[in-house]
């Protein structure tokens, strides 16, 4: 029986799946420390399910496309209404550090996926799918990637990087803590005298705003949001007709939403970030839900021992930066050893993983304010940025 789902059903089935992945969460205690979203968790069993109807001949459901799309480029034009790169400069050293880090991690990650999926003898572009694209970007830019033009030809990027990107999510809580302790173990019997505090920078002082729910603070969200949208589009169309590139819908719709943000920033009237996040989160929920409800099992199993070594070689890549790079550089304290756990966190899985793993240090060893800045600031405003700028550099000279 085949069934294509319209539009409206596609959406009914995404959030019904974000609130069954809710209840998952709930019941599996381990998936809620892990900060696996409902939408990966239900996603995963419901596809997985779908997926053994459709091989036995008893129902085959089609998506539609069409809301996945929209809502992966609201995404990323809120990630880029988020970008302040301005702020970068307020949280010193360790911003400093973490983005030296990420930018080592972007180029170490796809050269690692690379040479696992040429030994594997796969073309070297997927590789990319089992780099940067999943661990250090996640499930969103996987998704992204593997339906722009750059990728058409490689088979099995969605569900490979998708699958990449889960395992990922999965790791970065279970790797980054225990690594993290023994550095942080390490710092405070090397110090011997409990850590100074640190003031964290004031953010400039904006004016009384309604509450988050306020439809008179969404409207004009959205419509920056849409702006976002359209002069991307536009912009993507000067460049393919000036310079025969053709970048992606979502790359160009967070690129004009971080010009945006630094214009209204240099002009003193900044722009209303905390409703564009929650816009960005609400339409990325909704996205994973229909990326995962996706995914083609049969592809991503064929390739698994693949996947696995990639995830295995990620790690360890992850490690070695976190402690020969990030930790050293940023003087081997408290503060050094809490950021190179979120550091790891989101490196591997997600800011969320990266954020839950400061969380947990700072209730078992103190308080580490630079830290929870300098990452939270340096991942947020640059590495998604400098991450889509290097993968379309990099399709382009793998192609």
């Amino acid at each position: 029986m085949q069934l294509d789902l319209s539009a409206i059903w596609t959406l009914l089935l995404a959030l019904a799946t974000i609130e069954l992945g809710k209840w998952f969460n709930r019941r599996l205690p381990w998936l809620e420390r892990s900060n696996i979203p409902p939408a990966v968790s239900a996603g995963l069993v419901l596809s997985l399910l779908l997926a053994v109807l459709r091989a036995q001949g008893v129902l085959d459901v089609t998506l539609a496309a069409a809301p996945r799309d929209v809502l992966l480029l609201a995404f990323f034009a809120s990630l880029g209404l988020a970008a302040h790169l301005g702020r970068l400069a307020t949280a010193g050293r360790t911003a400093l550090v973490v983005c030296v880090a990420v930018a080592a991690t972007i180029a170490l990650q796809n050269a690692a996926g690379v040479v696992v999926a040429r030994t594997f003898g796969e073309p070297a572009s997927l590789g990319l799918f089992m780099g940067s694209i999943a661990f250090l970007g996640g499930h969103g830019t996987a998704a992204a990637w593997s339906a722009a033009p750059q990728a058409a030809g490689v088979s099995g990027a969605f569900e490979i990087g998708i699958g990449s990107a889960t395992l990922g999510l999965v790791f970065g809580g279970l790797v980054a803590g225990p690594v993290a302790a023994l550095l942080m173990a390490r710092s405070q019997a090397s110090a011997g005298t409990p850590p100074t505090s640190t003031m964290l920078p004031t953010s400039p002082t904006l004016p009384p705003r309604d509450a988050p729910l306020s439809s008179d603070r969404w409207l004009p969200c959205l419509i920056w949001i849409l702006l976002c949208l359209g002069l991307g589009a536009l912009v993507n169309v000067q460049i393919r007709r000036v310079a025969g590139i053709d970048l992606p819908a979502f790359l160009t719709a967070m690129l004009m939403g971080v010009v945006l943000t630094n214009v209204a920033d240099l002009l003193r009237r900044p722009l209303d970030t905390e409703v564009t996040d929650l816009i960005g989160t609400v339409a990325l929920r909704i996205f994973l839900a229909i990326a995962l409800l996706s995914l083609d099992w049969g592809a991503l199993v064929d390739h698994l021992p693949m996947v696995l070594t990639a995830t295995v070689v990620q790690i360890l890549v992850v490690i070695a930066l976190a402690v020969g790079l990030l930790y050293l550089l940023d003087g081997r304290d408290r503060d050094a050893a809490a950021a190179a756990g979120g550091y790891m966190g989101f490196a591997l899985g997600a800011m969320p993983v990266g954020l839950a793993v400061m969380r947990r240090l700072n209730e078992r060893f103190g308080d580490t304010p630079r830290a929870l800045l300098g990452v939270t600031l340096a991942a947020s405003l640059f590495t998604d940025t400098a991450n889509a700028l290097f993968l379309a550099a990099a399709f382009r000279w793998l192609q």
